[in-house]
């Protein structure tokens, strides 16, 4: 088990032009942060129902326990009442 050796902020500003995934033509997306080689469960924004543009602005803090090979994970989701996920993007990851 490594010490966390520091603390990533990141902050979730927004998207632009996601996929239409509801039948309606529209998405409710949510994006899920992770740092990649941990056991923590992932953290999430709040849904944006209806919006193809969503923004959030929401700020998350993960504990970093090797920056040598951990990677921040984003994926961005589709929200839906049935709790059926959706992937809107293509996976983006970049080293903390």
């Amino acid at each position: 088990m490594r010490k966390p050796v520091g603390i990533l902020t990141v902050k979730v500003v927004r998207a632009i032009k996601l996929k239409k995934k509801d039948l309606l033509g529209a998405s409710d997306p949510y994006v899920k942060l992770k740092l990649t080689e941990d056991k923590l469960p992932s953290k999430k924004t709040t849904v944006r129902h209806k919006n193809l543009n969503p923004e959030w602005n929401e700020e998350f803090h993960l504990v970093v326990k090797d920056p040598e090979s951990q990677a921040l994970e984003l994926l961005v989701y589709d929200w839906e009442q049935v709790c059926y996920f959706k992937s809107l993007v293509l996976t983006q990851n970049s080293n903390p």
